[in-house]
């Protein structure tokens, strides 16, 4: 509504009367009403059409049923997609098979290509753009750089997608572009600068090559240069069709009558009528010679065809009878992929299956199973029964699990096979792959799993079936490369360490006479001093005597040979200097501070009831390498006394009994529940904690190890803590390798409370943290991201899994502990699974009876996904571990039922 205009019929009616100007105005605002109200009807209708847009699924997707999220899952095997497009003009073409759609550019940046045996990444593709100027003249230009070819007012599309499209009006303003033009009709003159752009493609493409076919095999060649011609490319695609999204831009492609698709290589001006001649045919009512056709998605509609774990098969789904899975549990497997089979310790030296999933039970966690020949034969031979199996028991093969999508090489042994069986395979021989087309059919993306094989579309658009051992993976060519670097850089990394090593011991004596002990003038009558003192002065003592006599000698003299001595710190016998003991050096003030110190009066007896204890001899200590820090201060050993003086007084569970809890009365009083720490009288910076799992987690009755070190920074930076694992992973941040993923360890990202805190947070704290946020009800959710799940249908579900397993893994775990028990931890050992035993193995019967694991005996429990009863699967893998634990129990003289 133009406001001028409204002033100037304003003026001019202004001598008519009040009355007609009143009805004037009434009818004037009135049709401004009704345009008004026709343009919200219509914006609000076009707004709905938006929001109703579906859930989209791609090949590879994993699903589950709306109606029973906790059920068994489904992986997306086929789309069916029909688009409706939009013209620039507004036009709506419906119902548009999306396998008629092609993409605008030829490529884009990302897209995986393949020239020759060589296959790479493209980095960026320049436009080559054909202009239109008035009198017909035509050029294309290849433009590197944007500023060459200016878009100028009316702009049709404020939101592109690409920068140059058809229709679009520009203005050159480089005159460098005319010389590289090529023109097409016509030549330049001078004032033809605007013009209309009528066809946009790739002319030329940056690409990054990873790797060719020939350097798999073992053969190595020089990557080609970077800049291709488009051409000379092939793209590796797979299932373009069912990307397609809303926004889309996209081009139609004519079928062989003309009808329906319009080639975008022609030009044809944007039409407003469609002509329906038969049903689903449609032609053009006007075409011309001046520009290529671009649509845009404006609705997608699909179905699709489910795999589900049983392996029936769903054809042509509602997207909206289906949810998304995010989170796939480590124990979910699906027909046709290959697996191996988890052996035992005891089975180390049988030779490992391999076998195929033939079909899931996903409630129940029982995989039906046909094992193969051993891999790395030439030919594949399925046993002819199918074995039904916990998928406890089972693992993802590492070297024969492909995803859908993912890009494949044939392999050396493949081709070497295919000289002998031509009919077979598309590829003559090794030594024929002379031409680049040749290349074509060795490289592919994955289709998926089919006829107990894997179906691979090659780059040359033959789709076939091959063995797991005729591809090889391109992620995992890439990440063994990756690895192999690495240890190679480790390896130089270790043999500079080696060297350093050596260096550090040889010049041992010189830094202990050039860095000295730097003490901190301390106040000793506050009750800390009074504490430590009272409590851990025989450490203090040997901890502070080690240091000195490494500094001094065996009697705190100095050894001419082994010690030189900076004469800034001349150290003088104090027989022959009568001076006060302020104007001693450092380090002899240290050794009369360690003589002051009383030495304590702890027996093992006094300490068997006690959590905490002394003790020597760290020799299995994970941190116990070398002998300790070189130098310290005063503060340091303030606060380790400190945290000894906590950990002593506040250790959770310290009045428990064991008669409370089993049959025994005699005079052993050892904790049966909370932390057990031990500190050593030699290393004042070791310290070894034990932590006993807690009722309700799938951790229960288990003793858990864990030693700790303290930075010479310490307690500016938090200490180091090693699992003792025995090569389980049996919690998200315990890993087999020993590391403690935690955020008061700075090994993981935390806020507040959660990161170290130098000034309140203490030992007792991290491990309160290892025992209650860490060996938790539910360890599933510890994974990084994963608490956003919880509480949900497939989050709680693959929680009850994790538990199951996390139970096994635990058990394995008891008979590791009871085989080989830290060093001064063997007597708690013993009497802890004493006085556990029979609970643990009720606890077990209780789980094959039907109990959710961390709640035997609780039949009123019920799962937040409605589980009332463990797995079957979970039930055989238990049933093979009770008689190994019970076993255990009796090997190390723990009697069941004492």
């Amino acid at each position: 509504m133009d406001l001028f205009a409204i002033d100037s019929d304003s003026e001019s009616y202004s001598g008519t009367s009040d009355s007609e100007d009143q009805e004037e105005c009434e009818f004037t605002y009135s049709d401004h009403a009704q345009s008004i109200l026709s343009s919200l009807d219509e914006s609000i209708g076009k707004i709905d059409n938006f929001l109703t847009f579906e859930r989209g699924f791609l090949h590879g997707d994993i699903v589950c049923p709306v109606s029973d999220p906790s059920g068994q899952l489904g992986r997306v095997v086929g789309v069916e997609m029909f688009v409706d497009l939009e013209t620039s003009s507004g036009d709506i073409i419906k119902d548009v098979n999306s396998k008629k759609l092609s993409r605008v550019r030829s490529f884009v940046s990302g897209d995986c290509v393949v020239m020759g045996p060589w296959i790479g990444r493209v980095i960026r593709a320049f436009d080559l753009v054909t202009v239109l100027f008035s009198g017909g003249a035509k050029c294309e230009m290849l433009l590197r750089d944007s500023e060459a070819l200016k878009p100028i007012p009316p702009i049709l599309f404020e939101d592109a997608p690409y920068f140059y499209y058809p229709g679009q009006r520009v203005r050159i303003v480089e005159p460098s572009v005319y010389q590289s033009a090529t023109w097409l009709c016509g030549s330049w003159r001078p004032g033809r600068d605007d013009g209309v752009v009528s066809h946009v493609d790739v002319g030329m493409v940056h690409v990054n090559w990873i790797t060719s076919v020939t350097n798999v095999w073992g053969d190595k060649s020089s990557s080609p240069p970077n800049i291709q011609d488009p051409k000379k490319l092939t793209l590796l695609s797979c299932f373009p069709y069912a990307n397609w999204q809303l926004g889309d831009w996209c081009a139609l492609t004519a079928d062989d009558h003309g009808c329906l698709w319009m080639d975008s290589g022609k030009s044809c001006i944007v039409s407003e009528a469609w002509k329906c001649n038969s049903p689903g045919h449609m032609h053009l009512e006007n075409c011309s010679s001046g520009y290529s056709q671009t649509y845009v998605v404006s609705k997608t509609k699909s179905t699709v065809d489910i795999l589900w774990q049983n392996g029936s098969i769903s054809l042509g789904l509602e997207p909206q009878t289906l949810v998304p899975v995010s989170t796939l549990g480590d124990y979910d497997f699906w027909p046709g992929q290959f697996v191996l089979e988890k052996l035992a310790v005891e089975d180390s030296a049988r030779c490992q299956r391999t076998g195929i999933v033939r079909n899931v039970d996903a409630l129940e966690r029982t995989v039906n199973v046909s094992w193969i020949s051993p891999a790395g034969s030439d030919t594949v031979s399925y046993g002819r029964t199918v074995e039904t199996v916990s998928a406890y028991e089972l693992v993802e093969h590492p070297d024969f699990s492909f995803c859908t999508g993912e890009v494949v090489i044939r392999s050396a042994v493949n081709i070497k096979k295919s000289e002998a069986d031509l009919t077979n395979v598309s590829l003559a021989s090794r030594e024929s792959l002379v031409t680049h087309s040749d290349f074509l059919s060795c490289i592919g993306n994955v289709l998926g799993y089919k006829d107990d094989g894997i179906e691979v579309q090659w780059a040359n658009g033959v789709i076939s079936k091959v063995q797991h051992f005729e591809i090889i993976g391109l992620d995992k060519l890439l990440d063994s490369s990756l690895e192999s670097m690495h240890e190679e850089n480790t390896a130089g990394d270790s043999v500079d360490m080696d060297e350093q090593d050596e260096m550090h011991h040889e010049n041992a004596n010189i830094c202990f006479s050039i860095y000295p002990i730097a003490l901190e003038s301390t106040d000793c009558t506050g009750s800390l001093c009074k504490a430590t003192a009272f409590l851990f002065p025989k450490t203090a003592f040997d901890f502070l005597t080690n240091v000195a006599s490494s500094l001094f000698g065996t009697h705190g003299s100095p050894s001419p040979s082994s010690v030189v001595i900076d004469p800034r710190y001349q150290i003088i016998k104090t027989a022959e200097m009568q001076t006060s003991a302020d104007e001693l050096p450092e380090e002899k003030q240290v050794v009369e501070l360690v003589a002051k110190i009383e030495k304590p009066n702890l027996t093992s007896e006094d300490n068997t009831s006690k959590g905490f204890d002394v003790v020597t001899d760290c020799s299995d200590h994970h941190f116990a390498k070398g002998s300790g820090h070189e130098s310290v201060t005063r503060s340091w050993v303030k606060k380790v006394q400190q945290e000894w003086t906590i950990l002593q007084n506040d250790l959770p569970g310290k009045v428990s009994r064991m008669k409370s809890c089993c049959k025994h009365t005699d005079s052993r009083n050892l904790l049966c529940n909370g932390i057990h720490v031990r500190v050593f009288e030699e290393r004042m910076d070791l310290l070894r904690a034990c932590i006993v799992g807690a009722t309700g987690t799938p951790y229960h009755d288990n003793l858990f190890f864990f030693d700790i070190f303290f930075p010479p920074d310490y307690p500016h930076e938090p200490p180091s803590v090693h699992y003792h694992s025995g090569g389980l992973r049996l919690n998200p941040n315990l890993y087999e390798s020993g590391k403690v993923c935690l955020s008061l360890l700075k090994t993981w990202t935390g806020t507040g409370n959660e990161v170290w805190n130098p000034d309140n947070s203490t030992v007792l704290q991290l491990l309160l943290s290892l025992q209650a946020l860490v060996l938790n009800e539910k360890p599933y959710f510890n994974e990084a991201g994963y608490d956003k799940f919880l509480g949900k249908a497939d989050g709680e579900k693959n929680s009850i899994t994790y538990n199951e397993n996390a139970f096994l893994l635990s058990c394995k775990s008891m008979m590791y502990v009871l085989h080989k028990p830290p060093k001064h931890f063997e007597k708690l050992v013993k009497e802890h699974f004493t006085c556990r035993a029979q609970r643990i193995l009720d606890a077990c019967e209780a789980y094959l009876g039907g109990d959710l694991v961390g709640h035997a005996h609780d039949k009123a429990y019920i799962s937040e996904d409605g589980s009332k009863n463990c797995s079957t699967g979970f039930k055989i893998m238990l049933g093979k571990l009770l008689p190994k634990i019970a076993a255990a129990f009796s090997e190390a003289g723990i009697i069941s039922g004492q």
